[in-house]
């Protein structure tokens, strides 16, 4: 059995590596999630909410049963298996007792895995009509990770296919990469950080120079007294 070159057994290792810290950042978002819809009374708002639960947990169940599959591809090329058929008498194939796995079939799966995660991660933050800002992470940090390790862990695996199988394989899942992009861009947004503002020296001489300030200042000043 030959060993399968350096490159292509980094590969899939790469795409785990990923699809761990996928798995895992989604816990922080899933979480506030929860805690929102036990927090939230209003029964269309808990509604909504709660569909952006089930569908992170959704998202969270397929990419660990990816893994899974990943890690059984990788273990198959390593090993050298790839549907080989026992044999008759003869040396022939005999396939009545089928065949070993076949590591590309379920690598191919695995990337159609991957973009249903993106697509249900996609359904989770989609605006409804009467909440269209729900439709933001509660931890944009920890949700940007997992969508930038997503779109790494199945540029990966794009790239195995196109190696091994399929050619093709990149341009058939280029709109889901693009979609995971523009999905973290979406919903990630985080609130810049507030600049220390104006010196008290530079308020004074904005207030010196423009009389409208100095009222507007008195009034307000006047107001809170």
């Amino acid at each position: 059995m030959s060993e399968p070159p350096a490159a292509d057994r980094d590969r899939l290792p790469q795409a785990v590596t990923q699809l761990v810290t996928v798995f895992e950042q989604l816990g922080a978002e899933h979480k506030a999630l929860v805690a929102e819809v036990e927090g939230t009374t209003a029964k269309e708002r808990r509604g909504t909410v709660n569909r952006m639960v089930e569908c992170v947990a959704q998202a969270g169940h397929t990419v660990s049963h990816t893994v899974n599959m990943l890690a059984t591809v990788h273990g198959l090329k390593v090993l050298g298996i790839d549907r080989q058929f026992s044999k008759d008498a003869d040396g022939r194939d005999y396939s009545p007792l089928n065949s070993l796995g076949h590591p590309g079939e379920t690598l191919y799966e695995a990337a159609g895995h991957l973009q249903a995660v993106a697509h249900t991660l996609g359904k989770a933050y989609a605006p409804t009509r009467k909440h269209p800002a729900l439709a933001r992470a509660r931890c944009p940090q920890q949700l940007g990770t997992a969508l930038i390790s997503l779109r790494e862990a199945l540029e990966a695996v794009c790239a195995d296919l196109a190696h091994d199988q399929d050619v093709e394989a990149v341009t058939e899942y280029t709109p889901t990469l693009t979609f995971l992009s523009e999905l973290k861009e979406r919903v990630c947004r985080t609130v810049p950080a507030q600049g220390a503002g104006p010196s008290a020296e530079e308020v004074a001489a904005a207030i010196r120079a423009n009389p409208d300030i100095a009222r507007a200042a008195a009034a307000a000043l006047a107001t809170t007294a």
